[in-house]
């Protein structure tokens, strides 16, 4: 059976980036795929500690609610990440989790665990969809020095603040389909 694992970036789980990594999440389902959930925001995570124990070893030495994340990307077929931006760029627990996968990277930064298929998904409350273009870039960035397959990026922009924002229905179909393309 395939394996995805997703990473909710955002405090708000109902809010527009996890409405939409729910969508990644039950197209891939749909698939055949099981799927494994991290929410960034749960106490008990923490971000990395700079002792180097990834540059010798495959894994962390940080002993956390992330640790299984890990063994858990090893067996993976498919990660989806959702990253709401906050202030120009993704959200402070996304970036935590940036810095905590720096063990997918080798002692001369070759990846680790290559191969694996991602979905993105970024919301903005900015109605400018160009507005932190270089932001997202920037993160899709890191997941292909990973060696990892970017099969989509999602943003979802504009509405604001509003908790209760419409997603459209193409982007949501969208997401979905994006879900069914991370299993192999």
């Amino acid at each position: 059976m395939s394996k995805v694992i997703a990473f909710l970036g955002s405090p708000r789980k109902k809010g527009v980036s996890g409405r939409l990594v729910e969508q990644v999440l039950a197209g891939a389902k749909s698939a055949g795929a099981e799927t494994v959930i991290y929410n960034l925001n749960d106490e008990g995570v923490k971000g990395c500690q700079g002792c180097d124990y990834c540059r010798t070893k495959d894994g962390c030495a940080t002993k956390d609610k992330l640790q299984p994340m890990y063994a858990d990307i090893k067996d993976a077929d498919g990660i989806v990440a959702g990253f709401p931006i906050y202030f120009f760029n993704i959200g402070g627990q996304s970036k935590l989790l940036i810095d905590r996968l720096f063990p997918m990277l080798g002692e001369k930064f070759t990846p680790r665990h290559p191969g694996k298929n991602v979905v993105s998904v970024y919301a903005q409350g900015n109605d400018n969809k160009e507005a932190y273009k270089g932001a997202i870039e920037q993160n899709d960035s890191f997941f292909k020095m990973f060696g990892w397959n970017l099969v989509d990026s999602i943003l979802s922009f504009g509405g604001g603040h509003d908790l209760n924002y419409n997603i459209p229905q193409e982007l949501m179909e969208r997401a979905y389909e994006a879900g069914k393309r991370l299993v192999k």
